[in-house]
């Protein structure tokens, strides 16, 4: 399940939303597999600013510090995302066989795509010192150690402290306004789905329905995750598949996640 990741009202490298088909095209352009974590992120934003803008590292940086800063992701386009790499890496004299995904020119961040094709690990380039650091051996541990610059946080930005919800209470999650109880109760959703098939349908399409778009917008990102790991049954994914058509707000997820629907 994806933690809330990006600025709500900073717009600064955010792209157009994703496609199967830009995913196909990057890959095929790149001759690389994506992270699935990556994709994931991107499904609920193509790219933007990021909340969490630090990351730990073992080794003194040219900043002086014991962390890095990272302010965005880039998303999946040819233009101001991942798939400009090549002309970056060629402009800037870095190593080939990676994809840059953030970055200033003074330092950058990558997939290290030197020794595999897939699920690559994650690595800090300081152009400046010609020093390349690993940070994480893949992308989902790269989002769990980033952190607020400034505030501790001890076991990883992402690491909400798990709860125990009754069905009762997670029915209440869905219908409040708060996102991080609603996040918690997905977790908690996607943790227990045994024997709750037709109670996450339910409140998927209850969510579908909500009057905050971004509520919509997870609710739809979710239900594709639930679906493509055999949870919903095709009955539900139908009805769900209606109701993104019928909003404006959301209808582009309907080609995005169900095309054949």
């Amino acid at each position: 399940m994806m933690k809330k990741i990006w600025q709500d009202e900073n717009d600064y490298f955010k792209l157009e939303p994703l496609t199967t088909k830009a995913i196909e095209k990057a890959e095929k352009m790149l001759k690389v597999k994506l992270p699935a974590a990556y994709i994931d992120l991107l499904k609920l934003q193509n790219g933007g600013m990021i909340i969490y803008n630090a990351f730990p590292v073992n080794v003194q940086t040219s900043w002086g510090e014991d962390y890095i800063h990272i302010e965005h992701i880039l998303g999946v386009a040819e233009k101001d995302g991942i798939m400009q790499s090549e002309y970056l890496i060629e402009e800037w004299g870095l190593p080939k066989g990676i994809v840059l995904f953030s970055g200033d020119g003074h330092s950058w961040i990558a997939f290290d795509y030197r020794k595999t094709n897939e699920e690559p690990p994650i690595i800090y380039i300081d152009t400046e010192r010609e020093q390349i650091i690993e940070l994480a051996p893949h992308f989902s541990e790269f989002l769990n150690g980033l952190f607020v610059e400034n505030e501790e946080l001890e076991d990883g930005a992402f690491e909400y402290e798990k709860k125990e919800y009754t069905l009762e209470e997670v029915e209440a999650a869905f219908a409040s306004n708060d996102e991080q109880e609603l996040i918690l109760a997905l977790d908690y959703l996607h943790e227990n789905s045994k024997g709750n098939e037709y109670f996450i349908e339910q409140q998927l399409l209850k969510l579908l329905q909500s009057p905050i778009l971004e509520f919509k917008q997870l609710a739809a990102n979710v239900a594709d995750g639930f679906n493509e790991t055999g949870v919903l049954s095709p009955g539900a994914v139908e009805k769900m598949v209606t109701v993104i058509r019928k909003d404006k707000d959301i209808e582009y997820y309907a080609d995005m996640f169900f095309p054949d629907n």
